[in-house]
């Protein structure tokens, strides 16, 4: 059963004024930050699709995965079965696991979590009263939670996790001729589950090893572990620069680093595909970042009007939609004229052809708003 705790504050209006006066100085530091975000992030974006057009360029296809001394610091895309010879060890829990390249470790403990919840109501005269609910749960984390910075950490502590997710490699693993190291494993998508014997102080839990002394009924600190390997034998494909008989990250003329696994048969050019669409996708994941931050930060510029109109609660919440659509009619098209200002500098042909769509679009709107407004009767 989970613990919970309700709270309710008041905060008087001179106290929410001077806060809201903050904003005023946070506000534009937000909004500074955003844009250089923004800008840098769309650098990045048009770096990782030269850098990647350039690596596929210039990609040697090896058809034998054996070493060449005239590859020696090119890029090379090279397909074959991951191999070891000797087992993979898990030196923590002393278990180890043969016929396996390489073998992912996911650990767990049970800690507890904080979540919180609060509702927040204007008083007649700028007041505010906010009723916060604290919830504390029993769960399974593979991340510490640190209970010292709970609301109420008596009763909720979490001790420290001695265990932690880790990557083990075996120390012959080779690809063909090429030596297999933990940061090309590591970009391989181990999906398939071993569990080991249960060592002295585990129990096997299906295909998890768990330490405690009821797997049905964990306490605060009881630890597990599940496994998943890259069998022997199993065919990888990797796009990296040879490096002394192994592979380390290929850097293209214009910096963009490459180092790319995946498991199966995977031709350069599907392999690239795939890094393009995660570069794509963390760059409209960076721009919603630097949007939604412009936004807040006119938000808190624009906060001590909403505050002073708060001294009648339905004004202040009316002045507060208000202040957050201007804050969101500014912030989208200022964000949007740092992206394209972006493209401009540093890709200047791609970036104008944006601007010029841009205007002819508002003048084509402008014009049609323009040819349907009523003609003015004369006098």
């Amino acid at each position: 059963m989970p613990d919970t705790f309700t709270e309710t504050t008041t905060r008087g209006f001179f106290s929410r004024l001077f806060g809201s006066i903050l904003g005023i100085v946070l506000g534009p530091i937000l909004i500074i930050a955003a844009v250089i975000l923004l800008w840098w992030n769309e650098g990045r974006a048009v770096q990782a699709i030269v850098g990647l057009n350039a690596a596929q360029t210039q990609t040697v296809e090896l058809t034998d995965a054996t070493p060449a001394p005239a590859n020696e610091g090119k890029l090379v895309h090279v397909v074959g079965a991951a191999t070891a010879t000797s087992a993979v060890a898990d030196s923590d829990l002393g278990v180890n696991f043969p016929d396996t390249v390489g073998v992912a470790r996911k650990a767990e403990m049970y800690q507890w979590r904080e979540k919180s919840q609060s509702h927040t109501s204007d008083n007649l005269g700028g007041s505010q009263t906010t009723t916060t609910t604290y919830t504390y749960t029993e769960e399974w984390s593979d991340t510490p939670i640190d209970s010292s910075a709970f609301h109420h950490p008596e009763g909720h502590v979490n001790p420290e996790m001695p265990l932690h997710s880790q990557l083990f490699v075996a120390s012959d693993a080779t690809l063909g001729g090429f030596s297999l190291d933990s940061a090309t494993v590591g970009r391989l998508e181990l999906t398939q589950s071993v569990t080991p014997d249960a060592p002295d102080g585990w129990t096997k839990s299906g295909d998890k090893l768990v330490k405690g002394d009821d797997p049905a009924a964990p306490k605060v600190g009881d630890l597990r572990v599940s496994y998943t390997a890259l069998p022997s034998g199993t065919t990888i494909s990797v796009l990296a620069q040879q490096t002394h008989g192994g592979f380390a990250p290929f850097t293209t003329p214009n910096g963009y680093t490459v180092h790319l696994a995946a498991i199966g048969n995977q031709p350069t050019a599907v392999m690239i595909a795939n890094q393009r669409r995660a570069e794509s996708f963390l760059t409209w994941i960076l721009r919603g970042v630097g949007t939604l931050v412009t936004v807040i930060g006119l938000a808190l510029f624009l906060g001590p009007i909403s505050t002073i109109a708060s001294v009648v609660p339905f004004l202040g919440g009316i002045v507060r939609g208000a202040a957050f659509f201007v804050s969101l009619v500014i912030g989208v098209p200022l964000s949007l004229v740092v992206i394209a200002l972006a493209w401009i500098a540093y890709r200047p042909l791609i970036g104008g052809g944006i601007l010029l769509v841009a205007a002819a679009i508002f003048y084509g709107l402008w014009r049609l708003h323009a040819s349907r407004s009523p003609a003015p009767k004369p006098a």
